[in-house]
């Protein structure tokens, strides 16, 4: 199928271009739409009111069509990228703090990286994103206090780069859903 927005090819029975999110209208559907355009508006009461059948169906992608897009792949994959980081930290502060040192404390820090790992990866949030950044700078800070030496900079890195790339995906989405444009 041909986009008619982008011109780009996609695969028989796509409902969305996989470049530019336009939806695509099959052979069927341009030909229902020719037949039924003049069933789309009834008559009650001298006001036209939409049918039901109006409201089903949606003209625009889910979010999990959207992040198949060619466009946002890579955004997505810089999001798990991100995540994939704060699962290594939590691990490794699980072994380090909790099994090697005995600290049964760290069990609230691990619990908060990968909490907050989780929300970046499944939800794309911002709001995580932002929460693990400035937690990441408490434990830096907090760090250079205790030992007197800094650590804990990998975190600030996943946190920098998870503001980065959720900050991208929302605004891609956001235009999306206001322009139906990728």
């Amino acid at each position: 199928m041909i986009c008619k927005s982008c011109g780009r090819a996609n695969e028989l029975g796509a409902r969305f271009c996989k470049s530019c999110g336009a939806p695509l209208e099959s052979n069927e559907s341009m030909q229902q739409n020719n037949t039924n355009q003049s069933e789309n508006v009834c008559q009650q009461n001298n006001q036209y009111v939409m049918p039901e059948s109006m409201y089903s169906g949606t003209t625009r992608m889910t979010k999990k069509e959207f992040n198949e897009c060619a466009n946002i792949k890579s955004i997505t994959k810089n999001i798990t990228a991100a995540a994939i980081i704060a699962y290594v930290i939590g691990a490794i502060t699980f072994i380090v703090n909790v099994v090697m040192a005995g600290n049964i404390a760290g069990l609230v820090d691990v619990m908060i990286v990968v909490g907050l790992g989780l929300g970046i990866h499944l939800a794309k949030s911002r709001a995580c994103a932002v929460i693990i950044t400035a937690y990441s700078i408490f434990n830096f800070i907090y760090m250079i206090l205790l030992a007197g030496m800094p650590g804990g900079w990998l975190i600030i890195v996943c946190g920098v780069y998870s503001i980065i790339y959720t900050f991208k995906y929302q605004n891609a989405w956001n235009k999306y859903q206001q322009t139906g444009q990728i």
